[in-house]
């Protein structure tokens, strides 16, 4: 967070979520084993990176477009955290692409480079939203 994007006192706000946030960010963290394991060659599920790119399919996804807009669309961790999970989403499914070419390599780079660091911009963000919340509730 920039100096210029410091939470004021005022910013926090009597807000129940619709969602809950550490239980999103648990399903996504999962996806990072998930992944490891089609990298690996050791998944028995089906996952086409069709399925795994669009970031409005999950529950996070659809909240960040109707609820969460809504409550929180006015504050810059908001939007931190909407182009943080449309990476993670895009990052997935680059490494299923890759994984499915058989550039296994590239997809492990993938995972653990760019696919790691938007994980953790989105943990700093969901953190920061719900210090955010929790403290005016």
């Amino acid at each position: 967070m920039s100096k210029s994007e410091k939470v004021q006192p005022a910013d926090f706000m009597p807000i129940n979520l619709s969602i809950d946030l550490l239980e999103a960010l648990i399903q996504h963290i999962e996806w990072r084993e998930r992944l490891k394991t089609h990298i690996s060659g050791a998944a028995t599920d089906e996952w086409d990176a069709r399925d795994a790119t669009p970031y409005d399919r999950c529950g996070l996804g659809r909240w960040l477009r109707s609820d969460g807009q809504s409550q929180l669309g006015h504050l810059p961790v908001f939007r931190r955290l909407e182009i943080a999970h449309a990476e993670f989403h895009y990052f997935a499914g680059m490494i299923l692409a890759k994984t499915l070419s058989e550039d296994v390599a590239q997809a492990d780079e993938i995972l653990r480079g760019d696919f790691s660091q938007v994980t953790r911009r989105m943990l700093v963000a969901i953190n920061e939203i719900s210090e955010l919340t929790s403290k005016a509730s």
